[in-house]
């Protein structure tokens, strides 16, 4: 019997399987896969600019370490990273997504006056916001009331669903191996979207379509989580 697919397929890091995680590179190959939504990650420079990476530092995607933190926005995009591109600021990043629906990542506090600021230029982006820090969050619920936002949560699937109800949040992001049978019911209960990350097997991808049928899925290869979909409409 086929399983109605209603889930969204999520670019991790843009296709963090296919390419160089949040660049320009990665983001590309997301689309170009058909994902419905693309995610990436952001950090602050010392200039107050976001800069989409998911490290604090560039150690593990550039031949050098350097803290994002601690340099300017022009001085991280002086150095070539493992496939030859450089960082992006969001700026650049949203103009490389377009018109596909995409996952903005808070990781450094004080990020929101920058997120206000970029969004302002770019008013036909079609983002969310998501963040571990729900400080983060609550600044951009009181800033942007209408903006799509997600609780993320590295150990409760419980506790996640009071933050976001107390956040006012759309939804939340749990690692695949916190999601439970009461998690999902509490969220179909009060309305709270929700995904997992990072499902990266078409086997996983089905199974976890089966047990939660509204359940969006976030994945380093999005061209094995979109072909299996098409397999699945087809049947």
């Amino acid at each position: 019997m086929a399983v109605t697919v209603m889930t969204k397929i999520i670019g991790h890091r843009g296709a963090a399987g296919i390419a160089l995680e949040n660049t320009r590179e990665s983001l590309l190959a997301a689309i170009k896969c058909g994902v419905d939504v693309v995610e990436l990650d952001t950090h602050l420079t010392a200039d107050d600019h976001l800069v989409v990476i998911h490290d604090p530092t560039t150690q593990r995607i550039a031949p050098i370490t350097v803290t994002v933190r601690s340099k300017t926005l022009a001085e991280l995009q002086t150095i070539k990273l493992n496939n030859g591109q450089t960082l992006l600021s969001l700026d650049e990043a949203l103009d490389v997504i377009g018109s596909v629906p995409v996952i903005i990542e808070l990781k450094s506090h004080r990020s929101v006056d920058e997120l206000l600021l970029v969004l302002a230029r770019h008013p036909d982006v079609k983002a969310s916001v998501a963040s571990f820090l729900h400080s983060e969050l609550r600044k951009v619920r009181s800033a942007l009331p209408n903006i799509p936002i997600y609780v993320l949560e590295h150990f409760s699937p419980l506790e996640i669903i009071q933050s976001a109800r107390r956040l006012h949040a759309t939804g939340f992001g749990l690692n695949k191996g916190l999601i439970n049978p009461l998690t999902y019911r509490l969220a179909k209960r009060y309305n709270l979207e929700m995904y997992v990350y990072s499902v990266n097997n078409s086997f996983m991808a089905w199974f976890m379509r089966l047990l939660y049928p509204d359940l969006d899925l976030c994945t380093d290869h999005p061209e094995r989580l979109v072909k299996s979909r098409r397999v699945a409409k087809k049947r």
